[in-house]
This record gives C-alpha cells, sequence and structure tokens, in this order.
C-alpha cells in the first residue's frame, strides 16, 4: 500500500487498503466454498470466517508491527506495470531477471528522467507474493508424508502433534495468500498511478474499494459466489504456474481502469501540485458513494468473484502438492488471531522478521 497526503478541507495521511477488510474478507470467504478437492472442501466449509480473517492480516496486524515489516511488506501488495514501461504480457515471471534488467533504468510512469532505485519498492511484487506462500505449503509436503494424523480425540485437540502443527502452517499460509490474490483483483493495484491524481481521479483507489464496497447490502458474498460459480474456464486460470496466473488476472484488472475512471462520478478534478520537493495533493470533489454504487456495483462483483475463484484454484493445486493431507482431522480450537510478519524470499533482504 502506498501513503498519500491530500490537501483540502482537512490534512491527512492514509492508506490504500485493496477492497478494505469486508472485500478481502469476502473473496477469502467465498472461495472456501469454490475449492474442488474433497478433502479441502470438507474441512474449510468450516473454516469460512477464519480465512477472511487470515486474509486480512497483512493489511491490518502486519502494519501495526512497525517500520521493517512495512518496509519489506508494503511494496508486495501491488505491481506497478507502468513503472518499467512493457505490456503486462511481456513482462517476465523470473522476479530477479526484473531486478537485473530494470534497476537503474527510467521510471517510465514518472517520465521525469529519474531512474528505478529498487525494484522491489517501485514497481513491487504481488504476484511473486501470492507465489511464496504456494511455495510455502508445498514444502510442508515432505513434513505431511512422515508425520501421522491424529487417530483420538486427545491428538485432535494437541497443537504440538506434528501433524497437526503442518496442517496449522498450511491453512495460514493459504490465508496469508488469499490477501495478495484479492490485492491483484483490484484494478489500482496493479498501477502506478495507484490514486488517480495523474488523470484528474485523486482519491479514486479508497473511494472505489472501500466507500463504495461499503454500500452492499449483507449478501455481498453470495453475490461473489453466483458470479464466480457462473465462470467457465477463465482465462486466468490457463496459464501454469501461480506467477503466470497472477500476471493473467493482473492484465485483466489493469485493462478495466478506464471503465472506473468513466464511472467515477467527480464534480471537480484533483490537482497535484509539486513545491519544494514535495507533492501536494488536492483530491477530487465527488459524488458520495451510494451514487456510484449504481454504475460500479456489478464490476465490482466481478472482479471479486475472479479473484474468488482464482484463490480456489491456488488452494486446490498447493494442497495436491502437500500430498492431499487430511487436515480435516486436525480439530483444535486454536485461532490465528495474529500471525508471524512473513519476509519475502525471492529477492534479498536484510530485515529481520518480527515477531509477536
Amino acid at each position: 500500500m502506498k501513503s498519500l497526503i491530500i490537501v483540502g478541507a482537512l490534512l491527512i495521511s492514509s492508506q490504500a487498503f485493496a477492497w478494505g477488510g469486508r472485500g478481502h474478507h469476502s473473496i477469502c470467504s467465498a472461495a472456501s466454498f469454490l475449492v474442488k478437492e474433497p478433502g479441502l472442501k470438507e474441512y474449510l466449509q468450516h473454516k469460512p470466517q477464519m480465512m477472511g480473517h487470515l486474509c486480512n492480516m497483512p493489511d491490518f496486524y502486519w502494519k501495526s508491527l512497525g517500520s521493517e515489516a512495512n518496509k519489506l511488506g508494503n511494496p508486495t501488495h501491488f505491481v506497478d506495470i507502468e513503472v518499467i514501461g512493457l505490456k503486462v504480457k511481456d513482462i517476465p515471471t523470473d522476479y530477479k531477471k526484473i531486478v537485473d534488467e530494470f534497476t537503474g533504468r527510467p521510471n517510465k510512469f514518472k517520465n521525469d528522467g529519474s531512474t528505478i532505485k529498487s525494484i522491489p519498492n517501485e514497481f513491487g511484487s504481488s504476484w511473486w507474493r501470492a507465489d511464496q506462500f504456494m511455495r510455502m505449503i508445498e514444502g510442508l509436503a515432505k513434513g505431511f508424508a512422515s508425520a501421522v494424523a491424529p487417530a483420538n480425540f486427545k491428538e485432535e485437540q494437541n497443537n504440538e502433534l506434528p501433524y497437526n502443527k503442518l496442517s496449522y502452517d498450511m491453512i495460514v499460509a493459504m490465508g496469508l495468500m488469499g490477501h495478495f490474490v484479492g490485492d491483484n483483483a483490484q484494478p489500482f493495484h496493479t498501477s502506478a498511478d495507484y490514486d488517480g491524481y495523474a488523470v484528474g481521479h485523486g482519491g479514486i483507489h479508497a473511494y472505489f474499494e472501500d466507500a463504495v464496497v461499503g454500500q452492499f447490502d449483507g449478501d455481498l458474498e453470495a453475490l461473489i459466489l453466483k458470479e464466480a460459480r457462473g465462470m467457465k474456464n477463465p482465462s486466468f486460470l490457463k496459464p501454469a504456474t501461480a506467477v503466470e496466473k497472477m500476471k493473467a488476472l493482473s492484465q485483466i484488472s489493469f485493462e478495466e481502469i478506464p471503465k472506473i475512471l468513466k464511472m467515477d462520478p467527480i464534480k471537480k478534478k484533483s490537482t497535484l501540485v509539486k513545491e519544494k520537493g514535495m507533492e501536494i495533493k488536492t483530491a477530487a470533489e465527488r459524488e458520495p458513494a451510494q451514487v456510484a454504487f449504481k454504475k460500479m456495483k456489478p464490476l465490482i462483483v466481478t472482479e471479486m468473484a475472479r479473484a474468488s475463484v482464482l484463490l480456489a484454484n491456488l488452494w486446490d493445486e498447493a494442497y495436491v502438492k502437500a500430498g492431499r493431507p487430511k487436515i480435516g482431522a486436525y480439530k483444535s480450537y486454536k485461532y490465528p488471531f495474529t500471525v508471524d510478519f512473513v519476509a519475502p524470499d525471492y529477492y534479498p533482504t536484510e530485515v529481520k522478521e518480527e515477531k509477536k
């Protein structure tokens, strides 16, 4: 997420949270009912509330851990396509290759002669962040193969049983992965103009994903599920790897930005003034969220449904790669209220993970 300063009636500092807490929860809760693997489906149908909670962890608890976790974590929520100047289809899926080839090159979005100093910070990495959790789950396969599933009530409740520990770690990784899949379905998490100031729509990010989403009634998840179940063989499921699937969804999301801007009921365009090395932003004046909701509702449901479909697909794939463990045998009441921050592992970092 990226912080911004807005000058208007008040001087405030805010951060963009893709889909807000409600949106992320709904995406991941819905995905719990879309998985196809029997063993995973049986478990998740009793845990949608837990998956929704875990999917919000990166936006809330992790952001409370301090500057080091934020320094590493915040840029993993987006991919700013325009920064490196390539079309989505041409962006390499090898993150190291992007770092090696584009560090030091001109920032194509700023187009002011400045160069890219840090690919992780300026370009982002949401595609690879989702893949990281896929790999974490796949890495549990060896442990599951040698561990023994709980055989009685006492063992089912034993949080120290190796099999149960593995099951818990798997579900946590699945939930965390869900956050970044959801981010990728939010169009403004695929653009360097993440808040619309380059085109006079400043403030669109939070307005679209939070204020407008807040206009939904209590049937948001039901709408997502209905839309998701109607998606037959979507193109973003066809690629072979998690990174490629995220890339395919990102392209769809990115191309929908003009549609959203056209629906944005602005009354007065935003302004961006550069003074003494600072950017002073005045948000656009727009109609209340309920006005935009009438037009934006179908698109938001579709975008969230795409995220749920892709997430369920990745969960199924990860579950299979982990050896289809009998995670339903783990019946403890242990709940992941907070989980340790997980640092990115696909580029060199020197910051240690922060723990509770």
